[in-house]
């Protein structure tokens, strides 16, 4: 018995304990790739799960998931739009900006997650962060009918 399988045997016994439902142990395989352009990097992760579908994930320059996939052509014909589009991006005079601002909202994301299963918040706080999420949604449509859409 390997360490990984000890380990991976000791959370799915604290998981249980926790009260978990399922614990599913899939034979996944997980990748890294990383690409260099010029001082920016884009990389992904990627598993093959026990279904052979393929989750697919954007780490750097910001984590996002993109969704999974059904075979190894979609994932790469999806990196090499993504990369296409970012190395036109990266010309940007605001790109730097962009990067900035996507992880922003990343880490908005986990302090409003923090917040929320840490506090009673009440429900006047909850209406405006609501009103201000609206108005930056507003902004950014009213900022895409007025910009040339990049087609790459």
């Amino acid at each position: 018995m390997n360490a990984s399988s000890v380990k991976g045997d000791t959370i799915e016994a604290r998981l249980r304990c926790l009260g978990a439902d399922s614990v599913q142990q899939v034979q996944g395989i997980l990748y890294f790739v990383t690409f260099k352009e010029g001082e920016h990097e884009v990389s992904y992760s990627y598993n093959i799960n026990g279904k052979n579908k393929y989750f697919l994930q954007r780490i750097k320059p910001y984590p996002l998931p993109e969704g999974i996939f059904s075979d190894e052509e979609q994932v790469v014909e999806f990196i090499k739009r993504d990369l296409k589009k970012f190395r036109n991006a990266k010309h940007s005079h605001n790109f730097a900006q962009f990067i900035h601002v996507t992880n922003m909202i990343g880490e908005t994301t986990k302090e409003i997650e923090t917040f929320f299963l840490n506090y009673n918040v009440d429900k006047e706080c909850l209406d405006e962060l609501t009103q201000e999420l609206n108005a930056i949604h507003q902004i950014i449509s009213n900022a895409k009918k007025r910009s040339a859409h990049i087609i790459v």
